[in-house]
């Protein structure tokens, strides 16, 4: 890497780590570019250059949601059931969720605008692999495994639930027990594999 390609990482590095302190810290409806740019101490045109508000907003929802969420499956995944692992994880993503709506919205608007969601998609796919490792190991590729679909469907239905707690549209309580049953239910065939496979 050259010195102007280190320079130019290490500033989009101070802008994306005030960025995130900053939406933490305000959220984005009263975050602004020139309050991330006194953070980071940079120009507001640096902070430009890095991106708009709702790119910046982005991708520190996502880097921070991905780093949680691969956590929350490391964790999850001593778990003893293929059920009790899978909750392990979405469980937790599912009160988080319901804890902030208002956050939920500003992502869903924010997401909607923007047109780029090439790296957003890379890091649902890394978590959708993780998620996949909860189940028992079928050593067949994504495309043909049935527990990778039982992980896409698990993820698409807590995206749309996600959504759904955004627009007001599910209570949080019917959300929970509707994010259980689609786990139970997709994870269900798999638990005489996985008692198999654990002896």
């Amino acid at each position: 890497m050259t010195t102007r390609a280190q320079a130019r990482a290490a500033t989009v590095a101070r802008v994306m780590a005030a960025a995130s302190t900053v939406f933490g810290e305000q959220g984005y409806r009263t975050a602004t570019i020139p309050l991330i740019a006194r953070v980071a101490g940079v120009s507001v045109g640096t902070v430009a250059s890095v991106g708009s508000k709702d790119d910046l907003f982005l991708r520190s929802v996502e880097e921070l949601s991905t780093a949680s969420s691969l956590a929350m499956i490391r964790e999850a995944s001593s778990a003893a059931t293929v059920t009790e692992r899978v909750w392990g994880y979405v469980g937790k993503m599912v009160e988080a969720s319901v804890a902030m709506p208002d956050q939920l919205q500003d992502y869903f608007v924010a997401y909607l605008r923007s047109g780029d969601h090439e790296q957003n998609l890379a890091r649902v796919q890394e978590v959708n692999e993780a998620l996949r490792g909860l189940f028992p190991e079928d050593g067949l590729s994504w495309e043909e495994s049935p527990a990778a679909l039982a992980a896409s469907t698990i993820w698409l239905s807590f995206s749309a639930l996600c959504f759904s707690l955004a627009a007001s549209s599910v209570p949080p309580e019917t959300a929970r027990r509707l994010m259980r049953s689609i786990v139970e239910t997709q994870c269900a065939p798999f638990e005489t594999t996985d008692r198999a496979a654990r002896r």
